[in-house]
């Protein structure tokens, strides 16, 4: 029962709706619209971080989620092929460190260690193609946070082990292939020297804390996975209370009295489930947003990664404790086209969009206005282009370039909200270019200017509102990509001739940005998103991907409920748009985006 000193100095307030923002936390208030108490709840919740540069599962890793290191593994599914790849996380970006003496998956790690003093040991290596002879290994290697350095040899060879602890201070337990096992030793920063042995035999378990006081879950005692849970003192293991999803292949992060469980394999799929240990009981906590086993984990309970994991995930989430959780970004239908296109100029933000021009298949004059929920007739482009570049907004446009096959074009026309005006010409015949910007600060980059081979043009011209000048040179040309920002901070991304390729413009030069995730060459983007804030759309028949960029790397976001190339893309990271294109037939399919927020969580209070 609360009692007075509890709630002494609180004020209860009377609310239709409940509060946003987080001056609410501590509070209690009376919704009188569902007539009750409420207060905001403290919960922990997964979200994207940056892509592993190599997918795989059964790696090592260690650290916080801030300066994390991960290492080894097999980088495919069916036919391993294995490796010695570390990588380093920041907090948002994965980038190379110095590779593992042998390439080897399946490696233990001593997950509280750092980036800079991390601990692996054992492994097996197989050799291309699978099966193929294995080697295992009882070998431990030191990471200094530029290369690794032989240690003490662990008392047995395999995989399926698990360690705690540090690179000076670690404990490792289990035993996976060839047998399952009880094994438990300790290591001084030299040598490992064997300790009481574990009361239950497995393999693949997770294992978080300290040399002293450690947890080990689940784990692979066939022919089902294990809810078992272990605590270690420092001289014995003794069994304590069980979790709830059993397991093996998981993530694990966290101390003795407060850790995390997540991801793993059941027996039949790989699952994501997350449950919290707060040094005596498991309860439930928000899923991972990809099934995987095999992975990565370490971090805290309330500051927590998963990286990598089975068949070749290279997708990176994040767990934190706040009171805030996020809601996925979602695409939904909007109001259709009144002409199915594809190879169109799109401009605008997602209430106040336009396209103009692109193939129905015949070339067509016609823009068309967004409202936010459906297209009007807007003035006729005065010539049948496809392949128009456009940007602005929706009273103040441009648009640049396009073909009338077989020929090409550098007219400029502006828009008024009625009516496309002729005005000076772009700098060369270009078709399907990146732009980004305003009417009278635009800027047009990159395109097809001959429409045979070559043609991946560098050109970046900037616009005033009624002359075009020329710009820094792109580091690599090509047609097709897209483009977001401002004059002075653009991104063009992606295109044809570039793949996997962004670049980064300051007004004056270029320089490169984060890689997408794939080579993508017909999407659409935001247009009117920022340098360092924009949705990427891939388009194409076979694929509906969307990937989101923060400045620094690009992460998976919902996909499109249909693939279509060469669509129409406008709006920011957060309201995107994308109308029309082909799958194959020309489609006049809108949808709109929105972008992951983040909302309060709330707990009803009961009459207790």
């Amino acid at each position: 029962m609360t009692t007075y000193k509890e709630i002494f100095g609180k004020q209860i307030k009377q609310l239709s709706t409940d509060p946003t923002d987080a001056g609410a936390e501590g509070q209690v208030w009376y919704n009188t619209t569902s007539g009750t108490f409420k207060t905001v709840l403290n919960v922990g919740s997964w979200s994207s971080g940056g892509n592993l540069s190599t997918g795989r599962g059964r790696l090592g890793g260690a650290g916080t989620q801030t300066s994390g290191v991960v290492f080894g593994g097999f980088s495919a599914a069916l036919s391993p092929v294995t490796t010695g790849v570390t990588e380093e996380y920041n907090g948002s970006a994965w980038t190379g460190g110095g590779a593992l003496p042998q390439a080897k998956f399946g490696i233990a790690s001593a997950t509280s260690g750092s980036q800079t003093a991390a601990l692996g040991w054992g492994g097996r290596f197989t050799p291309a193609p699978y099966p193929s002879p294995n080697t295992y290994y009882n070998t431990t290697e030191e990471y200094n946070g530029s290369s690794w350095t032989g240690g003490g040899n662990y008392p047995i060879s395999g995989v399926g082990m698990a360690g705690t602890g540090t690179q000076t201070a670690a404990l490792g337990f289990a035993q996976g292939t060839p047998n399952y096992g009880t094994v438990t030793a300790s290591y001084n920063g030299s040598t490992w020297t064997a300790v009481n042995s574990m009361n239950t035999a497995r393999s693949y378990i997770a294992g978080f804390g300290t040399q002293t006081a450690a947890i080990a879950t689940g784990g692979n005692p066939q022919p089902s996975q294990s809810t078992t849970v272990e605590s270690w003192d420092g001289t014995n293991w003794t069994t304590v209370n069980s979790y709830t999803t059993g397991r093996g292949q998981a993530g694990a992060s966290g101390v003795q009295t407060s850790g995390l469980l997540f991801g793993g394999y059941n027996n039949t799929a790989s699952v994501t489930a997350t449950e919290s240990y707060d040094g005596t009981n498991w309860s439930a906590q928000t899923s991972l947003a990809t099934a995987r086993r095999y992975l990565a984990g370490f971090g805290t309970s309330s500051s927590a990664l998963a990286a990598g994991g089975f068949p070749s995930i290279t997708a990176t989430e994040e767990f934190n404790t706040s009171i805030y959780s996020p809601i996925a970004a979602t695409w939904a239908s909007g109001g259709a086209l009144g002409t199915a296109r594809d190879k169109a100029g799109g401009f605008g933000i997602q209430t106040a969009a336009a396209v103009v021009g692109g193939e129905t298949p015949a070339l067509t004059t016609a823009t068309e206005e967004y409202n936010g929920s459906s297209w009007t007739a807007g003035g006729a482009y005065p010539t049948a282009f496809a392949g128009i570049t456009a940007l602005g907004t929706q009273t103040a446009g441009v648009g640049f370039g396009g073909y009338v096959p077989p020929g090409y074009t550098n007219q400029t026309n502006e828009y008024n909200g009625s009516s496309w005006t002729t005005v000076n010409n772009y700098p060369q015949t270009s078709n399907s270019s990146g732009a980004c910007g305003t009417l009278t600060a635009g800027l047009g980059f990159g395109g097809d200017n001959t429409g045979v081979s070559p043609r991946n043009t560098t050109t970046t011209a900037e616009y005033d509102g009624t002359n075009w000048t020329a710009g820094g040179a792109l580091g690599t040309g090509g047609y097709l990509l897209r483009g977001a920002g401002t004059q002075t901070a653009a991104a063009a991304v992606g295109g044809q001739g570039r793949g996997s390729l962004t670049e980064e413009y300051n007004g004056t030069s270029w320089t490169a940005g984060g890689a997408p995730l794939a080579p993508v060459t017909g999407g659409g983007t935001s247009q009117a998103g920022t340098q360092d804030a924009f949705i990427y759309i891939s388009g194409g028949s076979a694929s509906a991907s969307t990937q989101k960029y923060d400045g620094t790397v690009f992460s998976t976001s919902t996909s499109l409920a249909t693939g279509r190339n060469n669509g129409s893309g406008a709006g920011t990271a957060t309201a995107g748009l994308y109308a029309g294109g082909r799958e194959p037939a020309f489609s006049t399919a809108t949808e709109e985006y929105t972008g992951e927020i983040q909302a309060l969580d709330y707990k009803t209070l009961t009459s207790s």
